[in-house]
């Protein structure tokens, strides 16, 4: 089997001046001294995971929040000032709902220079992929002629990989049928989503129950009043709402179990037989009473 592909990065360069950059001191003056915290955890997010950018959904806020200990509101602050001071690209931002940026581009470029294999989405590369990536490894030297530079450019350097890990569009709010539709069709991601949930402790969780749950998911979310969604953003949703769903219902047997247990043990304290013995007991110490009084002797 195949090991799989390494995207993110395990550490990344921070730039000894980046409390003294412009931008970063704007964000500060406007968010205050927790927006450094939240800034880097931004970056650490980023890094780690795609290596060059990250989807900011609506699960986005609470995660760094939970991890900074702030509120969600503070996090959407710095995010929206760092947009402002273009921090973070604007029009990747606006068509694909991620933040990125050239710099943090360029140092994902960097680090991982000498891999022999990266993934890139080329709508979400703010450089043109065939001439910025590695540019090492895909220099021309100054000797070629036009042709052999022109067959460089259209060529993408021996470690890149120029695909999509998921589609571009997945990004864009579809209509609820629409979006559930393409996730009901996408296999590979329900497995996967079974798998892991099974790992983390629901086993008795099948296919065939998934695919209930994700029906009664955007059943749900028809009743709240939503009409569209990106499928991105839906599968995000689904899989913290497929947890809590489950949990629930995992809560709800422990408490129907215990309480059929206590009912059980009630009936065990008070048997039928014990309060016959006790009534019998009264009977005959009654009897006993009468025949002692002295009426009638």
């Amino acid at each position: 089997m195949a090991r799989p592909l390494k995207q993110g990065l395990d550490y990344f360069p921070l730039d000894t001046d980046f409390l003294s950059d412009r931008k970063v001191r704007k964000i500060i003056n406007a968010c205050g001294p927790n927006s450094v915290t939240i800034l880097i955890c931004l970056l650490c997010n980023i890094y780690k995971d795609k290596g060059y950018y990250i989807v900011w959904d609506k699960e986005m806020p609470f995660d760094i929040a939970d991890i900074v200990g702030v509120s969600e509101g503070a996090v959407s602050e710095v995010v929206k000032k760092a947009l402002q001071v273009e921090l973070f690209d604007n029009t990747l931002y606006r068509k694909f709902h991620i933040l990125s940026s050239r710099g943090i581009q360029n140092r994902f470029k960097s680090c991982t220079s000498k891999r022999k294999d990266v993934e890139i989405i080329p709508d979400f590369w703010i450089n043109d992929v065939n001439n910025s990536i590695n540019d090492v490894n895909n220099s021309i030297n100054v000797g070629d002629n036009e042709q052999s530079k022109v067959n460089k450019r259209k060529s993408s350097p021996p470690h890149i990989r120029v695909g999509e890990l998921f589609p571009a569009d997945s990004f864009f709010d579809k209509s609820l049928d629409d979006c559930y539709a393409e996730l009901k069709s996408n296999q590979s991601w329900a497995e996967t989503v079974t798998m892991n949930t099974r790992s983390s402790g629901y086993n008795d969780l099948t296919l065939e129950a998934f695919y209930e749950y994700l029906k009664q998911f955007f059943m749900e979310q028809q009743n709240k009043g939503e009409t569209a969604k990106s499928p991105k953003d839906a599968m995000s949703h689904f899989a913290s709402w497929l947890k809590i769903e489950l949990k629930n219902k995992k809560d709800e047997r422990r408490t129907n179990k215990n309480r059929t247990a206590g009912s059980a043990k009630s009936v065990t304290d008070c048997p039928e037989d014990s309060n016959q013995k006790g009534t019998n007991a009264d009977t005959a110490g009654l009897t006993s009473w009468i025949d002692s009084l002295s009426i009638g002797r």
